[in-house]
């Protein structure tokens, strides 16, 4: 029986994973899986290649044979952590019994955003990206058509916001103290989402932890060309990488980064029939949560 990986953050996209996942980088007692996204647990509902604009990426880097999952994990040097963050993890409907056969005291973290936030956010990093050309509308017009085409999962805008089927399929399947669940409001305090995790992990909360970064943030960058430079693999930024101290480096790139992305605002048209949409599904998370929602429902 595999035992590592012993914890997963298991979505959602565009909630504050990339940043958790960075944060947890830091600490000693922790380590995390090379590649962010392998997900080895529902990569068998994957095509061979997604067909959506940008997705030829995505598809290489799922990870598809246990061997090779296994191998992200070889380089552990004792940590008593060992976890990895697959945001599709939260949608697929075996994923949580694939995880619980391969570690049965596995432990799981979702951290969920409005779905309406949710939603624009992701349309805005497909634009942030330059893969997304149509409007948000438009886009969501579209978009049983691209999932019917085999357009990967981040570009199912309104889909992916339907969170309590997938909650209470965990729910299910991994005791309460086995499960933890954040609201993207709750990184407003990164540092207590941090200790919390830490304290779920049954880890040290000495340990300091920088998180004075967001990272994988959308917007539509002001100066694209120097944004793709700072986003991507270049030689110029290998050879840095080699003389210059990388912490630093680091922080500045993500800190331009984010300054040269511009945010837009959502329809509030669009913005109310899409909480039209979700509010049946938001009623039934805070019931399943326990946790008041209420703030979620109002279209403001």
């Amino acid at each position: 029986m595999a035992s590592v990986p012993n914890f997963f953050i298991i979505g959602a996209p565009k909630a504050g994973t990339s940043s958790l996942y960075q944060y947890l980088r830091q600490h000693p007692q922790v380590y995390m899986s090379p590649i962010k996204e392998p997900h080895f647990f529902c990569s068998h509902h994957f095509p061979a290649l997604f067909t959506g604009p940008g997705d030829e990426e995505f598809s290489r880097a799922a990870i598809r044979h246990p061997d090779a999952y296994r191998a992200l994990f070889q380089t552990a040097t004792g940590q008593s952590a060992a976890g990895e963050a697959s945001v599709f993890y939260l949608y697929y409907p075996d994923t949580p019994e694939r995880i619980r056969a391969w570690n049965p005291k596995a432990k799981v973290i979702a951290i969920l955003r409005h779905p309406v936030d949710r939603a624009f956010s992701a349309y805005m990093h497909l634009v942030r990206d330059g893969w997304e050309t149509l409007s948000f509308e438009e886009a969501l017009q579209v978009e049983e058509d691209r999932i019917r085409s085999g357009y990967r999962p981040l570009w199912w805008y309104r889909q992916l916001g339907l969170y309590s089927d997938a909650i209470a399929r965990y729910q299910r399947v991994f005791p309460p103290e086995q499960m933890q669940v954040f609201l993207y409001e709750d990184f407003a305090n990164p540092n207590k989402v941090v200790q919390e995790v830490l304290r779920f992990l049954g880890l040290n909360t000495e340990v300091p932890i920088d998180t004075t970064i967001r990272h994988n943030t959308s917007g539509v960058p002001r100066l694209r060309p120097l944004y793709m430079f700072l986003s991507r693999p270049h030689p110029v930024k290998e050879w840095a990488k080699r003389v210059l101290p990388t912490a630093p480096c680091s922080r500045a790139s993500h800190w331009l980064k984010n300054r040269l992305l511009v945010r837009e605002d959502m329809n509030p048209t669009t913005r109310q029939s899409l909480l039209n949409f979700y509010a049946p599904d938001i009623v039934r998370l805070q019931e399943l949560l326990d946790r008041d929602l209420s703030a979620w429902l109002d279209a403001r």
